[in-house]
């Protein structure tokens, strides 16, 4: 599978998944409110901060997984999607909370 260029090719379930799997890990460490915070003091900024995150991708495939990692900074550059990622991060925290 060929990694994708433009957000479009990034089909809305793998967005949706890929946006639940980050917010599961951040929840998981229990690091909601550091999170929340650097996205909502980042998002006017988000496009700029993809842009960085696809230009360190030869960089960081040694770390993480490239296609994900590319389709991550493809799915940020848009503000709703930023704002998914919030209110997915704040669901799943307050779900942990209610157990």
């Amino acid at each position: 599978m060929k990694l994708p260029l433009i957000l479009d090719e990034i089909s809305e379930v793998e967005k949706v998944d890929l946006i639940e799997k980050v917010a599961r890990f951040v929840v998981n460490r229990q690091l909601t409110a550091p999170a929340i915070l650097m996205l909502e003091v980042c998002k006017p900024i988000n496009f700029v901060g993809s842009q960085f995150m696809l230009a360190l991708n030869p960089f960081v495939q040694a770390i993480f997984n490239t296609m994900e990692y590319q389709k991550f900074a493809l799915i940020i550059e848009k503000d709703e999607n930023l704002e998914l990622l919030i209110q997915c991060i704040e669901k799943l925290d307050a779900d942990k909370q209610g157990e």
